[in-house]
């Protein structure tokens, strides 16, 4: 049974971060249907997106990066991003609502940078031009492990964004670049945590911040 409906004051970004395998989707999905449950108006978004920008970016991870640089494969994230805020990211904060990314511009600053472009030009870019989260979750998780689950889940071989060395260097640059910034949270998700125990862990983070912006009269 669905809870009272609940009033925000403003919209509320929430982000969700981690490389490749480390259950961003699915805690996402997890975040999203348990605030829809206590009556939150709550939206989700993935990137990248099935638009225009998005569909090219697939082509890269399915057939592989040998002709673009690292420059024009930022520069198509951020013409996703700049397409996913136009279209849904801002209208959802401007209707009040909590908005939840599966993956934002922390993992173009990791990712991007894994292939040696400028960290700092990444984030700068981004939060020029888009709405910056109220909080970050990365889930940190070792490539050995996210890779093994990649595998299993898919039963597939991983794709071109998803290789070990790889993702070592975007691991570091998630753990290393914004581990202890007050907006940002790490929760550790190694294999031995189950799925609901992340996941409460992250509505704790979650749950004070909407109860922060919430209007006390919601009926």
């Amino acid at each position: 049974m669905q809870s009272t409906k609940k009033v925000l004051k403003e919209g509320i970004l929430i982000a969700i971060e981690g490389i490749d395998g480390a259950g961003k989707t699915t805690q996402a999905n997890i975040l999203y249907r348990r605030l829809l449950k206590e009556g939150y108006p709550v939206s989700l978004f993935h990137e990248p997106t099935n638009g225009k920008w998005g569909r090219k970016i697939a082509n890269l991870v399915r057939n592989g990066r040998q002709n673009t640089d690292p420059m024009r494969e930022f520069q198509l994230f951020f013409l996703d991003r700049k397409e996913d805020v136009e279209k849904n990211i801002r209208p959802a904060l401007s209707n009040k609502k909590i908005v939840i990314m599966d993956r934002y511009y922390l993992s173009n600053v990791a990712y991007q940078g894994a292939l040696g472009l400028q960290a700092d030009f990444i984030e700068n870019k981004n939060e020029e031009a888009f709405p910056i989260p109220r909080k970050t979750i990365i889930l940190d998780l070792s490539p050995q492990v996210a890779l093994s689950r990649i595998r299993k889940e898919r039963n597939s071989v991983p794709n071109h964004f998803e290789r070990k060395k790889y993702l070592s260097k975007v691991r570091k640059i998630f753990l290393q670049r914004f581990s202890g910034r007050k907006n940002v949270v790490v929760i550790e998700g190694d294999a031995k945590r189950n799925i609901d125990e992340i996941a409460s862990q992250i509505l704790n983070i979650v749950r004070p911040i909407v109860r922060s912006v919430e209007e006390q009269n919601s009926e």
